[in-house]
């Protein structure tokens, strides 16, 4: 542009460019590294317990406190994180929040030995931290990115979190048997590196720092993410009208609210149930060595991953609450297919492992788009508080999935291949049941595929 000053209308267009610039491309490689090496701290516990649960001679109620632990943290970390962001800024509570749960891993790895309860509670602070990063990370790529780019760009950002995963599963397949389960968790403290070289490089959100009457940062912010000398940009237009802040302010969205809340637990319940019983459900029913589990399950990883990339991309062309109202209505079918089918056969291929691998593509694959989409529900100043106090809602999801499972078996006997096969079906049902009302429950939202951010939506539109 050759004009001295770039308006506010001018603004908008260079910020609805095809394009992104290269520092808008990484604060998305930034929050995509930063989301990625998270899961691998809240995954590999799942592992874990395949290394421990014999040699400790743990039970099915000690072996799902151990895994459902980290739900707790990530209900309030989520909750508490998102009022916080929308409070202090979005960049610093990533920093904070990236710091925790790496930190937390590490202590683990010090654990004595048959100590489940001081891992599990462990397990409580690397979830506070997991579950503060993504309702922060994801407001913050929003809030430096078009309209038209967010649901691609943001759900880029979460595309490859399963690699987390896949990473846990190849390292305890190859490593787990040289380094133990104390090395796998060392491994964890990695993500603070990067935690502490994000906050000198990547500026606070522009529009949050609008909203905040820090009108000059917030032209320097801008700025950065367009490229563009300082002096040539000017806000746009209602970037400086303040949105309500607090718990307040999200009451005036009970439809979003109960829509995001509700289907998020439904599929979390899921998702989290298969991550963290995936690799002793694939040991136990397949009776398979737990690297070889390990291996197996590294393949959902890659499931996942096309999942999410399928699914943002999609959502830009379907609309979010089609797109994510699918999923719902296709992983609810094929898991209770799974369910009734497990131990019969394709040829040599197990029913169980094939349905569990192309359900998890929707039920898994779903997360490109979801939490995307809560963030666009809500305005700029309620927005981390929303997508939060959803997530966090959500989260309970953490807690029920992995101690179903125990439940269904019962809590106090051992974890043995006869009774893993005998709770799987009506665990599985259950699960299908709570995918198939995530699936309704989402007909109910308002589409926001190509909003800006802060536009309000008009009483009449989406029924």
């Amino acid at each position: 542009m050759t004009r001295a000053v770039l308006r506010s209308s001018d603004a908008l267009a260079a910020h609805g460019e095809d394009r992104l610039t290269r520092n808008q491309r990484l604060l998305v490689a930034a929050a995509l590294v930063g989301n990625t090496i998270e899961f691998y701290d809240y995954f590999v516990i799942g592992f874990v317990v395949t290394l421990i649960v014999t040699p400790w001679r743990l039970t099915f109620g000690q072996t799902s406190v151990v895994l459902l632990a980290s739900g707790i943290g990530v209900v309030l970390g989520a909750a508490v994180w998102g009022h916080v962001a929308d409070r202090i800024g979005r960049r610093a509570c990533v920093v904070v929040t990236m710091l925790t749960f790496s930190l937390a891993t590490g202590a683990m790895a010090a654990v004595p030995e048959r100590a489940w309860a001081l891992l599990a509670a462990l397990r409580v602070v690397v979830g506070f931290g997991v579950g503060g990063l993504p309702v922060v990370n994801i407001p913050l790529v929003q809030e430096f990115v078009p309209a038209r780019r967010r649901a691609v760009v943001t759900g880029l950002t979460v595309v490859f979190i399963p690699v987390g995963l896949l990473l846990g599963a190849v390292l305890s397949a190859w490593l787990g048997p040289v380094i133990g389960w104390r090395g796998l968790l060392l491994i964890g403290l990695a993500p603070a590196l990067p935690a502490l070289l994000i906050g000198p490089v990547i500026p606070e959100s522009p529009r949050w720092l609008a909203q905040r009457g820090r009108a000059e940062e917030a032209r320097r912010s801008l700025a950065w993410a367009l490229q563009v000398p300082v002096a040539r940009v000017r806000l746009p237009d209602g970037w400086l009208t303040r949105s309500p802040v607090g718990w307040r302010a999200l009451l005036r969205h009970p439809r979003a609210l109960a829509v995001a809340g509700v289907g998020t637990f439904c599929f979390l319940t899921a998702a989290s149930s298969v991550q963290s019983w995936g690799p002793t459900l694939l040991s136990q029913v397949l009776g398979v060595s737990p690297a070889s589990a390990a291996a197996l399950f590294a393949w959902l990883g890659l499931v996942s991953v096309a999942g999410r990339l399928a699914w943002s991309r999609l959502a830009e062309v379907l609309g979010r609450r089609a797109v994510v109202s699918l999923c719902g209505f296709a992983g609810a079918g094929l898991v209770a297919a799974t369910a009734v089918r497990t131990g019969a056969f394709l040829g040599p291929v197990s029913v169980f492992l094939l349905g569990f691998a192309v359900a998890y593509f929707f039920l898994d694959g779903v997360f490109g788009v979801i939490n995307t989409y809560t963030a666009e529900m809500f305005r700029t100043g309620s927005r981390a508080g929303g997508l939060g106090l959803c997530y966090g809602f959500g989260s309970l999801g953490k807690i029920v999935g992995p101690l179903l499972l125990g439940l269904v078996s019962g809590g106090g006997n051992y974890v043995t291949p006869r009774l893993t096969q005998a709770a799987v079906t009506p665990t599985f049902l259950i699960l299908a049941g709570l995918l198939l009302l995530a699936g309704v429950g989402y007909l109910f939202g308002r589409e926001t595929r190509g909003r800006a951010l802060d536009e309000p939506v008009r009483p009449a539109e989406n029924g």
